[in-house]
């Protein structure tokens, strides 16, 4: 027994000490921890400009066709903003095309095609209110009930766009007119 007596001395030492954590003070540990990894892990979004699509660019990438344009807010007055882009005027005002087969955006001299998102409303002349793309996602979100008639075949709608990188972070948004058309 005198023997026994050094063995068990450290194991009840040890039960006498601190007591071991209940199962919600160890979640509440392992949330810490998890909440500090991806507070590590959030990066800012790069924000980017939105090019103007040009006459040129819709020649190049045949882009002409049934859709939305969308114009950036205080450039929707300007003559022929969105249908004479394609006949040449007003190119500058043009920052994002949502049409039926794809939208089209142009950032650093690059145009880019992002899909459309079949699950997202349908907007006037077949656009999609959300497209997706490798690198970036496009919100279009137009009041549909306060459109009014701007041309023979084309009415326009104040839009928020909106165009989000590959975190679901915003990089890009404006308030403007969607000009919808043939």
């Amino acid at each position: 027994m005198k023997r026994l007596v050094p063995l068990m001395l450290p194991f009840a030492l040890i039960a006498c000490g601190e007591p071991a954590p209940t199962a919600e003070e160890k979640r509440a540990a392992e949330d810490r921890a998890i909440a500090a990894v991806e507070a590590a892990q959030d990066v800012p979004p790069d924000p980017v400009e939105l090019e103007a699509i040009t006459y040129p660019d819709i020649e190049q990438h045949r882009l002409s066709g049934a859709g939305c344009a969308f114009l950036r807010e205080g450039e929707e007055g300007r003559e022929g903003a969105g249908e004479g882009a394609a006949a040449g005027e007003g190119e500058a005002d043009l920052l994002a095309l949502a049409m039926e087969r794809g939208a089209f955006v142009k950032i650093d001299g690059r145009i880019h095609r992002l899909a459309p998102d079949a699950g997202s409303p349908q907007l006037p002349v077949m656009a999609r209110a959300r497209y997706d793309g490798r690198e970036y996602a496009m919100l279009l979100d137009l009041a549909e009930r306060e459109g009014a008639r701007s041309g023979m075949e084309t009415t326009d709608y104040p839009a928020r766009l909106e165009l989000r990188n590959g975190r679901g972070q915003v990089v890009y948004g404006a308030s403007g007119i969607a000009q919808c058309g043939t």
